[in-house]
């Protein structure tokens, strides 16, 4: 079987995190737009959208969930973006507004809602901002690993996170039992855990 081009294939996993960048570029029609806020908006939030993404996850439970917050936080933090003061913390100010359409989305999906009081939501907030260093470099460490796997692994990669493949159609396209995906999974889970932590490590030696 042919491999696609694992660059690309990898850009996509990455593209599926931030696709609701799509959905709001379809939105910019409003007379007040400016190429340059969309410019600026855009570059402090992809530099911050694993934090945003990290901090939804850590809070909301569902996966459907987590990509509903996700998408409805891009299109409001346009939407608020000239709210932001220029001079302001980007991402202090987005992880506030992200909090805000968790709230949202509780108070309209109350069956899917976990009881967090105010003052945890805050804490939560205040320590995803103390990682935020740490989220950056352990990111960037990610990155590099994920370059040092094989072709195969990273293919999976790109299958299973990327394209969202369950284990049962990747095992069928690649011959292969849905025991020896998993196992495979699992090794490279662990060889990118390790790789990561390594150099972590070495970085604070």
């Amino acid at each position: 079987m042919q491999l696609p081009n694992t660059r690309v294939g990898f850009r996509s996993v990455i593209r599926n995190l931030c696709k609701a960048i799509e959905a709001f570029q379809t939105r910019m029609s409003e007379p007040t737009t400016t190429s340059d806020d969309y410019e600026t908006f855009l570059r402090l939030f992809t530099r911050d959208q694993f934090r945003i993404l990290s901090y939804i996850r850590s809070i909301v439970v569902q996966p459907h969930a987590v990509d509903d917050v996700y998408q409805e936080t891009c299109l409001e933090l346009w939407r608020s973006f000239s709210t932001f003061q220029r001079d302001g913390e980007f991402v202090a100010w987005a992880l506030g507004v992200t909090r805000n359409q968790i709230l949202k989305h509780w108070r309209t999906r109350d069956r899917d809602r976990l009881v967090f009081s105010d003052a945890l939501l805050h804490e939560i907030t205040a320590t995803a901002l103390e990682m935020g260093g740490e989220m950056s470099d352990r990111q960037e460490a990610m990155n590099e690993c994920v370059k040092k796997l094989a072709i195969r692994q990273r293919e999976l990669i790109h299958l299973f996170y990327g394209k969202k493949q369950s284990a049962a159609i990747i095992a069928e396209h690649w011959n292969r039992s849905v025991h020896a995906i998993y196992k495979a999974l699992k090794v490279m889970r662990r060889t990118l855990f390790e790789c990561v932590e390594s150099k972590l490590g070495n970085e604070t030696a």
